[in-house]
């Protein structure tokens, strides 16, 4: 897996390297040609030509000129700038399950790691693939050892964002290991090397206020925001998560506490619905900012699981519930920024209907950045795109 995702940082900066080498060399010395206008009037003719055609397509497409559709005094666009950012940061999915019956509950959680990533931001996405390079947690002595992969790939339009996350931990610790009568021992956590779970989330907004309030200064940053705004937010969510326990997820230590019910093998939720919220930027001292977001999202839930004595239990529930939470706090000075961000979702359901998980995930980080300006104007590129053969 590794080779796959050495691959991928390489093809990705390559692509980054070759678009920066075409735009940002000086054309002051070429002759001028009419702009291009469509990714048809780019040279396509030779081999050579065809070869790049579609990577000096996309070139274009990131770069040209779009018509402002949006309040200048409130917003600052870097649509012509590289963004690269260097974070601290940590990634969590965590999970409970509750008996509808006692009223109990485990708590699974993973061993949290910090690790060193690296950055880059485009006009309406953000990537930020982590280094490997682990600064600090772990603690696998009092909580185990947590393995997982975790890919948040967040695209953030002027009216639209979308959320995607695709998560695979194995290795928890029950967090509130020592609330049980049962538990004895002189560790303060019970670990679960043998659980796993998946989550598998895409979630969309609409920004109301989209003229005015910029989602990318906070999360994106592509854009600053230059006076205070907010804005009402509406959308939709779809969620998948399943956990796995071998040989169950309520082991010999704690079943006393549950009804016989709740002893089940493996199980899995899915979740849909609407997303209402708002999220508020407040720019202070000029350069400062901090973002605060809520999004109530108010939907459906089918459960399905399989108890330890395979038997299987299914049912759909409506009126279930998620909650969205983002955080910001930064410094901008337009050519280098640094800051703070979270971003967490709740899916919280009803444990009194029956015995189902609750479970969180998102990610925090501590980042530098950088901007980097790659285009003195729109028509040189033009003419770069063109005159790059001869």
């Amino acid at each position: 897996m590794s080779g796959k995702k050495n691959k991928l940082i390489i093809f990705f900066l390559w692509i980054t390297i070759s678009s920066v080498s075409i735009i940002a060399q000086d054309t002051s010395s070429l002759t001028k040609h009419p702009p291009i206008k469509t990714i048809w009037a780019i040279p396509h003719k030779t081999l050579w030509q065809k070869w790049m055609w579609p990577h000096r397509s996309m070139v274009f497409e990131i770069t040209k000129s779009r018509p402002i559709n949006y309040d200048t005094t409130y917003i600052k666009f870097y649509n012509k700038e590289l963004v690269i950012t260097l974070p601290i940061s940590t990634r969590f999915l965590k999970f409970s399950f509750t008996d509808a019956k006692t009223g109990h509950k485990l708590i699974f959680a993973p061993n949290l790691q910090y690790n060193l990533g690296f950055g880059l931001s485009s006009r309406w996405a953000t990537f930020i693939i982590n280094t490997g390079i682990k600064l600090f947690g772990d603690n696998i002595n009092t909580r185990g050892k947590t393995t997982y992969k975790d890919y948040q790939l967040n695209l953030y339009g002027r009216k639209i964002t979308t959320d995607m996350f695709v998560q695979y931990y194995n290795g928890f610790y029950i967090k509130n290991s020592q609330s049980f009568p049962n538990y004895v021992s002189s560790k303060p956590y019970f670990i679960r090397s043998d659980v796993s779970a998946l989550n598998i989330e895409v979630s969309s907004y609409y920004i109301l206020n989209n003229k005015k309030f910029s989602y990318r200064n906070s999360f994106g940053f592509t854009e600053q925001q230059k006076k205070s705004a907010g804005s009402f937010l509406i959308g939709v969510y779809y969620s998948y998560f399943a956990a796995y326990g071998n040989p169950s997820l309520i082991t010999a230590t704690f079943k006393s506490s549950f009804d016989s019910t709740s002893f089940i093998k493996n199980g899995h939720t899915q979740n849909f619905g609407l997303n209402f919220g708002y999220i508020y930027t407040l720019v202070f001292l000029k350069k400062c900012y901090a973002t605060a977001s809520l999004v109530q999202g108010v939907g459906g839930e089918q459960v399905e699981y399989k108890r330890d004595n395979n038997s299987d239990y299914h049912k759909l529930i409506a009126g279930t519930g998620k909650l969205n939470v983002r955080v910001g706090l930064g410094y901008d000075t337009g050519r280098y920024f640094v800051g703070t961000m979270g971003i967490f979702d709740y899916f919280l359901f009803n444990g009194n209907l029956n015995s189902t998980f609750d479970y969180s995930f998102g990610k925090f980080m501590v980042y530098v950045g950088y901007r980097f300006y790659t285009l003195k104007s729109e028509h040189k590129l033009l003419h770069r795109l063109k005159l790059i053969d001869y």
